[in-house]
């Protein structure tokens, strides 16, 4: 992999003013080549660490999200799911996963339109207050679409 993160240097202009530092990400388009920061200017070392810790944050977050998407896939073909299922045949298959972290882990690895499109189906047409639809109406959070 090519080094993409470059030290941006600017001394300072005015008397007695720090030398300031950006970290940038060059950026490659067709001949065109250019540097786009992406940390706010800094005058101390630890100013810049605590930036960087944050792009490893997000880098962190990032992978997160990324596994999710491949064991969610995984896990899509595990269940014999399939784009075109309609909510209530996906809730038959749901409400048959015995083990709650891995209902919700099922539930969550949709794309968000068929998690909507399923809460809707359980909460308009399952008992809300048992079974699987019960653990699906306290653990689901309307605004995420998500399951918690």
């Amino acid at each position: 992999m090519d080094k993409i993160f470059e030290l941006i240097t600017q001394p300072g202009k005015e008397e007695g003013k720090k030398t300031e530092v950006r970290l940038g990400i060059r950026v490659k388009l067709s001949s065109f080549e250019t540097t786009c920061f992406v940390t706010q200017q800094c005058q101390s070392y630890q100013a810049l660490e605590s930036e960087v810790q944050g792009i490893r944050q997000n880098l962190e977050d990032v992978l997160k999200e990324a596994r999710h998407v491949f064991e969610g896939s995984s896990r899509k073909d595990k269940l014999g799911l399939r784009p075109d299922m309609k909510a209530g045949e996906i809730w038959t298959i749901f409400s048959a996963i015995l083990d709650e972290g891995d209902f919700i882990q099922a539930f969550n690895a949709l794309e968000e339109g068929k998690r909507k499109e399923v809460a809707e189906y359980v909460l308009t047409h399952c008992n809300v207050f048992s079974g699987k639809a019960a653990v699906f109406s306290s653990r689901y959070d309307e605004k995420s679409a998500l399951m918690e």
